[in-house]
C-alpha cells in the first residue's frame, strides 16, 4: 500500500497519480512547510507507518512539498534505509545519484543508525510494542489504536488498510466490528481498553536532552576504546568538580553490551551523562558510525569526549553537522513514535476553537477560517472531510460557551 504526503489542503497533482484512496495520505500543515523534518508531524507519521510495514511506496507529489534540501535528504533516506521506495512527482528518488551529495552522505548516516538500532528494538515487556509486520494479536491492536487515535482513521478504514496490508494467516476478515473487539473489551455493559496502549503527548515526543527520561538522576560514564581508555576516563571523572556515580566500560564488538545496547540504553534511560573515547579509529567501524553515534549522544544530553578533548560538533563542515543533526531529530522521534501512540494537542478540536477564535476576532470571515483550519490538517468535528463555515460556527459557540 502506498503513502501519500501532502502539504496543506492542495489536492494530488502536479503529474503524480491520484491514490486509489485516501486511506493513507497524511497532509502537513501549510504553515509548516518551511520547517525541519523533527516539526513536520504529517512527515513523522507517513514514515512511522512504512518503518511498522504498512506502507511500502512513500509518494510526494511535488519538490514544494520537500523544498528544503536537507529535509527532503533526510525524509528521503530515512524511508529508503528500511528498503522502501521514495517518489518525488514522478521522479525515483536514489541514495547514490550524486555520490558525495546531500542525499548519500543523509543516507550514509541513515543506513547506519538503522544497522545500529533496527525499528524493531525496543520493547514492551520483553516484546516489540509494535514490530515491523505486527505478527501478534497484541500488536494489531496496537497499530489500530495507533491508525485511530493517533492518526485519526475510523475503524472500517483500519479494518480496510489491515485487510489489504496483513501478510499472516488469521481466523476470519478484518472488519470494523473486528478492530473494536481487538481495541475494547466489555465488563458489564461498559467498556475496558483491551491491551496496554502507551500514549505520549507529540511535545514530549520530539524532546532533546536526557532530564525528561527515567534515569536521569543517575550521571554514568560509558567508556570506549582501547586497554587505556577506562584508566584515561578515571582520571577525568578525578579531575571533575561533580565525578560520575559509576563509569561503565563498553566493548563495542559484544554482541549484547555493544555499541547498538549503549545507544539503547542512551535513547530511553538517560542515565548516561558523558561518553568518553579513546582511540575513535579502533573502535567504529567506519567516519559516519563515529560521527551518528556521537549526534546521538549529543542529541540526549550526554557530553562526549574524545582522547580528553570535548566534542562539541561532530564534523568540521557545519553544513554537514546540520544534516546529521536533522537525520538524528527525525530517527529520535520515529524511535518514540514506534512504541507509543502519539497524541498531538495541534490536531485537537481545541486547538481548532483557539486558532478559529483568535482569527474571527481579526475579522476573519466563517468561510476564511474553514479554509485556514483546512490548510493547517485540524481535523473537522466527524474527522472526516473538511471545515465549513457551519462546523467552524459550532466550535465558536463552544468557545464562547467556555468562556461565559
Amino acid at each position: 500500500m502506498d503513502i501519500y504526503y501532502t502539504v496543506g489542503s492542495e489536492e494530488i497533482g502536479d503529474g503524480a497519480e491520484n491514490p486509489p484512496t485516501r486511506m493513507l495520505r497524511r497532509q502537513e500543515a501549510l504553515s509548516l512547510s518551511q520547517a525541519g523534518a523533527m516539526e513536520r508531524i504529517a512527515l513523522q507519521e507517513a514514515i512511522s507507518l512504512v518503518r511498522l510495514g504498512v506502507a511500502g511506496h512513500l509518494h510526494i507529489p511535488h519538490e514544494s512539498h520537500l523544498e528544503d534540501a536537507v529535509t527532503r535528504a533526510v525524509a528521503c533516506a530515512e524511508t529508503l534505509a528500511v528498503g522502501v521506495p521514495v517518489t518525488i512527482g514522478k521522479e525515483l528518488v536514489t541514495a547514490d545519484r550524486e555520490p558525495g551529495g546531500l542525499q548519500a552522505l543523509a543516507c550514509a548516516a541513515a543506513r547506519e543508525r538503522h544497522q545500529l538500532l533496527p525499528p524493531a528494538a525496543g520493547a514492551e515487556g520483553g516484546r516489540a510494542y509494535i514490530s515491523p509486520g505486527w505478527p501478534s494479536g497484541e500488536e494489531c491492536a496496537r497499530l489500530a489504536h495507533k491508525l485511530v487515535y493517533e492518526m485519526g482513521y475510523s475503524q472500517a478504514d483500519v479494518a480496510r488498510i489491515f485487510e489489504m496490508v496483513d501478510g499472516y494467516e488469521r481466523p476470519a476478515m478484518w472488519t470494523r466490528q473486528g478492530i473494536n473487539r481487538i481495541l475494547w473489551k466489555e465488563c458489564d455493559g461498559e467498556k475496558y481498553p483491551r491491551y496496554y496502549y502507551r500514549e505520549e503527548a507529540g511535545a514530549m515526543s520530539r524532546r532533546a536532552g536526557r532530564r525528561h527520561l527515567p534515569g536521569a538522576s543517575f550521571h554514568v560514564m560509558a567508556v570506549l576504546g582501547d586497554e587505556r581508555a577506562e584508566a584515561a576516563a578515571q582520571r577525568f571523572d578525578a579531575a571533575l568538580a561533580e565525578p560520575h556515580h559509576h563509569i561503565l566500560p563498553v566493548d563495542p564488538r559484544h554482541p549484547d553490551r555493544g555499541l547498538a545496547g549503549l545507544l539503547r540504553t542512551v535513547m530511553d534511560h538517560g542515565f548516561f551523562r558523558t561518553l568518553y573515547v579513546t582511540s575513535p579509529n579502533a573502535v567504529f567501524t567506519t567516519p559516519t558510525q563515529r560521527r551518528v553515534v556521537y549526534d546521538l549522544a549529543l542529541f540526549r544530553g550526554v557530553q562526549v569526549v574524545e582522547d580528553g578533548t570535548r566534542i562539541d560538533a561532530v564534523d568540521d563542515n557545519p553544513h554537514y553537522n546540520r544534516l546529521l543533526r536533522e537525520g538524528t531529530e527525525l530517527f529520535a522521534a520515529l524511535w518514540v513514535r514506534d512504541k507509543a501512540t502519539i497524541v498531538e494537542e495541534s490536531r485537537s478540536l481545541a486547538h481548532a476553537r483557539k486558532k478559529a477564535a483568535g482569527w474571527h476576532s481579526q475579522g476573519c470571515s466563517l468561510r476564511g477560517i474553514a479554509a485556514r483550519l483546512n490548510e493547517e490538517a485540524i481535523p473537522p468535528p466527524s474527522g472526516k472531510g473538511a471545515w465549513g463555515p457551519s462546523a467552524v460556527k459550532e466550535q465558536l459557540d463552544s468557545e464562547r460557551e467556555a468562556g461565559r
